[in-house]
């Protein structure tokens, strides 16, 4: 993806209008330099979803890995649940 500025006309772009001057992001494969200027680079974005490092760990696993570490998990008895005991603690550290 590139971020280009709009030159001179409105630009539609993926059902928006971006009027002279706008910056927007488009796939390098659409641009037309008569009618934008390329003026970036857009950074990948990342495609790791886990939102934890923890996410896919088994419970047995959650539960070896708070003990190791001390780390008391009170009444969770759910992997969201541990998870969050264990990213609350290492808050704490």
């Amino acid at each position: 993806m590139k971020l280009v500025k709009v030159i001179d006309v409105p630009v539609r772009y993926k059902g928006v209008t971006h009027p002279k001057g706008a910056e927007f992001e488009m796939e390098g494969g659409h641009i037309n330099e008569s009618l934008v200027e390329v003026i970036g680079e857009v950074a990948e974005k990342q495609t790791d979803t886990q939102d934890s490092p923890f996410e896919g760990m088994s419970m047995d696993e959650l539960k070896n890995y708070a003990a190791e570490r001390n780390i008391d998990i009170g009444k969770a008895t759910t992997e969201e649940g541990i998870i969050k005991k264990i990213e609350e603690a290492q808050k704490t550290e």
